[in-house]
């Protein structure tokens, strides 16, 4: 008798998330007598939750898909409940007053080579040396982002979702282990941190993930009267899943004795990604509240030549009026690695292979090209929306956005065709916590 093992493990997960909902929804008095149960040397079991329920009315080109990551699937529907809606559980187990495990678990619609291990964001365990030095290892978030804690907890920033044109691309966990120094001096908080690992990247709903590894991160952030500097630097390798059929091919076009087909042939290999390429990441950001004034901004560049060179920013204000909070904000990425024309390997090497294989070839060009195309992302987002706390937790939003998508630069959007774009999103959002 055969088994489905893919779909034993989705009922696992789901399984796992039901369970943990169980647990966390048994109410408050569950998480008390869990604390209560904790002895004197600190140990004890808490739950806590999150979620999302959201619904956006798109108006895109025909056939486009938005998406707030490209973890997300495929959809060109006009309306959308699956964009920003989510639910997470996270459980701490407090061994000691040192030892500490932590799990978060996230139920959210992801693209179809996303992997079910996905869904667990955290799993890790921490060690604390003392009041300064804190180590973990395991799945730990990818510390290098001013979200990067609460990226998935929509109630702990303004906006309906991270800013689409920054966090879009970006990881969320890495596998591996950090070590973080944190310490006051003269009612300054500062905090620093080194971490290594291995994380998963790209577009899950049209090729499997690549991969990033030999991954190593610092990070360093000041924060005093509401006011949080930080920057990060990582470097790593990074390797993508390419068709191994269609490289191949491109190598064997490379070897000709065709000086400019070859040539042509050569860079959409390395374009592509069929090898390895050392890349680095470089951050900075800061977030301010004064008084009732609240704004953020990021700036970031992603470097991997020849696979990409981005830089991506945003900037966000708003100002709160009681409960109410209205924002605006910019955003914008772009990639200066530059485009690739379709070569034309018809007409050159029909005398060396021949009309059908020159045909062929001219195929394998044209799919390559238009892969390395599809990677690029160049846009740029005016958003205006609002906040309601209708409660100590819960929050009503309600956001608009204008999105410009310049020429082969559209690889935010599923199943984009590289046109030049114009986009508005309408979003409303519940943001709670448990």
């Amino acid at each position: 008798m055969s088994m489905n093992i893919s779909g034993i493990r989705r009922s696992w997960m789901l399984g796992l998330v039901a369970g943990a909902l169980a647990g966390a929804c048994a109410g408050p008095a569950s998480a008390q007598e869990a604390q209560g149960r904790a002895s004197e040397d600190g140990s004890g079991l808490r739950f806590s939750g999150f979620g999302t329920l959201g619904a956006s009315r798109v108006h895109a080109p025909a056939g486009w898909g938005f998406r707030r990551d490209l973890t997300q699937s495929a959809s060109d529907a006009r309306w959308r409940a699956d964009v920003d809606s989510r639910l997470g559980v996270q459980a701490n187990y407090a061994l000691s007053e040192r030892w500490e495990l932590v799990g978060q678990v996230i139920a959210r619609k992801r693209g179809t080579y996303a992997h079910d291990s996905d869904a667990v964001e955290w799993a890790y365990a921490g060690y604390r040396l003392n009041a300064d030095w804190t180590l973990r290892a395991g799945r730990v978030n990818v510390d290098s982002f001013l979200m990067a804690d609460y990226r998935n907890v929509g109630y702990g920033f303004p906006t309906a979702r991270p800013p689409v044109d920054l966090y879009g691309v970006l990881p969320t966990t890495l596998d591996g282990m950090d070590v973080t120094r944190s310490w006051i001096h003269a009612d300054v908080q500062w905090r620093a941190k080194i971490a290594t690992g291995r994380a998963s990247i790209g577009d899950v709903d049209s090729a499997p993930q690549g991969d990033v590894h030999r991954l190593f991160a610092v990070m360093a952030s000041r924060e005093e009267g509401g006011l949080l500097l930080r920057a990060s630097y990582a470097h790593m390798r990074i390797d993508m899943n390419p068709p191994v059929e269609a490289m191949n091919g491109l190598l064997q076009l490379a070897s000709l004795p065709v000086p400019a087909a070859a040539a042509q042939a050569s860079l959409l290999f390395r374009r592509a990604g069929a090898r390895s390429h050392w890349g680095t990441f470089t951050g900075f950001g800061l977030r301010h509240e004064l008084a009732d004034w609240q704004w953020s901004a990021e700036w970031v560049r992603m470097a991997a030549e020849p696979l990409i060179r981005q830089t991506s920013a945003y900037v966000v204000v708003g100002r709160r009026w009681g409960d109410w909070t209205p924002f605006v904000g910019y955003g914008r990425t772009h990639d200066a690695m530059p485009a690739l024309v379709v070569p034309d390997w018809q007409t050159t090497l029909a005398p060396v292979l021949g009309p059908a294989g020159a045909a062929q070839a001219q195929e394998l060009g044209a799919a390559a090209t238009a892969a390395v195309n599809a990677a690029r992302a160049l846009q740029s987002t005016r958003l205006i929306g609002v906040r309601w706390d209708v409660h100590p937790q819960a929050a009503l939003k309600l956001q608009w956005e204008h999105v410009d998508i310049r020429p082969i630069g559209s690889s935010l959007w599923s199943r984009a065709n590289g046109a030049a774009g114009r986009a508005h999103v309408v979003t409303a959002v519940v943001d709670f916590i448990f």
